[in-house]
């Protein structure tokens, strides 16, 4: 065991070591004081009693040398009781199995690469962690609340890692891998707390994307200066998704449920693609681009630079630099438009 789980271990029995020494000191020169011992020969009766061994006396003791052996006897007895006991709750407790874990928690951490964090175990952050565990997703998940860190504790396989701490703090987002992450996810409970973690973040990895809700409509501005890559409004999407059901008979988010209902499907994910400078689609047209017939993925719809989400382009709409294209496809096949739109 490392320095981690001893210094531990130290702690706890520190002051029962302290004292079980100077029981030793003292019955070291004890035995030369009444007895007149040698110090070979005082050293040989503290073994013997402490051990229990039972081999015979140097010379047989004085009353007052029988009493101070007794004294030694319980003294040592109860201490060591006294330590076997705390031990013992050191073991039982879990604190032993805590320090193992997060030893191994540690060394996890420093080996991971391309990971997911999570800050903040809410409703959306639970479901977004479990979302990701179950692609198989390395991830690392920062949360706070005690209260939610406790159901945390077992819940949860090898490829989560879990950090208790606060997730604006810088140390904290640094143990948690950020220079390594390819995505930081912030669901806090705060737009505030959002924010501070997507500036952090960025400040420290200016490659990792930053996904982060807001709960404000007024502060996306923000969090576009901040750097964030992806921007969640639950009012916006809810009001969308509203608007939709309203106005037609069938929406984009009905299909969404069904395909996830549907197990053929399963293998199927919804991808961002953002076209990038150099890539051949650029102004072309959506007819012109054939992305069908090149991927084999469905153009759900696109993000322009000016506008909100364009559902179901048109033939004769143009693709722009700077567009984001909401695909459905195989992550494969979402990969390969990736590299299409970056060349």
């Amino acid at each position: 065991m490392k320095s981690g789980i001893k210094t531990s271990i130290y702690k706890k029995l520190l002051l029962p070591m302290l004292v079980l020494v100077a029981i030793l000191i003292f019955g070291f020169f004890g035995f030369i004081y009444i007895e007149g011992f040698t110090p070979i020969e005082s050293l040989y009766m503290l073994v013997i009693t402490f051990a229990t061994i039972g081999y015979g006396e140097v010379h047989t003791l004085t009353d007052d040398g029988r009493i101070f052996v007794i004294f030694l006897i319980i003294t040592g007895f109860t201490l060591g009781f006294y330590m076997l006991g705390k031990f013992s709750e050191f073991v039982i407790d879990g604190e032993l199995s805590k320090l193992i874990k997060l030893k191994k928690m540690n060394k996890s951490l420093k080996e991971l690469h391309n990971h997911y964090i999570v800050c903040g175990y809410g409703k959306t952050g639970r479901k977004v962690v479990e979302d990701l565990l179950a692609k198989n997703k390395k991830v690392v998940l920062i949360e706070s609340n005690m209260e939610r860190n406790e159901k945390i504790k077992d819940l949860y396989n090898e490829n989560l890692i879990h950090i208790i701490g606060d997730a604006t703090n810088d140390d904290v987002l640094l143990s948690a891998g950020v220079l390594r992450a390819s995505n930081l996810i912030a669901v806090l409970t705060t737009d505030a707390e959002n924010l501070f973690v997507t500036l952090s973040a960025k400040d420290f990895n200016k490659n990792i994307i930053v996904i982060t809700r807001v709960e404000e409509t007024n502060s996306t501005a923000k969090f576009k200066k901040a750097g964030a890559d992806h921007i969640i409004s639950p009012i916006e999407i809810a009001s969308e998704r509203i608007v939709s059901i309203a106005t037609s008979g069938s929406d984009f988010f009905s299909f969404m449920e069904f395909a996830e209902s549907k197990e053929q499907l399963h293998e199927y994910t919804f991808g961002m693609v953002q076209i990038a400078q150099g890539s051949d689609l650029i102004g072309k047209t959506y007819r012109e681009a054939n992305i069908p017939q090149r991927t084999h993925l469905v153009v759900i719809g696109y993000y322009s630079l000016l506008d909100e989400l364009q559902v179901n382009p048109k033939a004769e709409n143009k693709i722009e630099l700077g567009d984001k294209l909401l695909v459905f496809g195989l992550e494969q096949q979402i990969n390969d438009l990736k590299v299409i739109a970056k060349n």
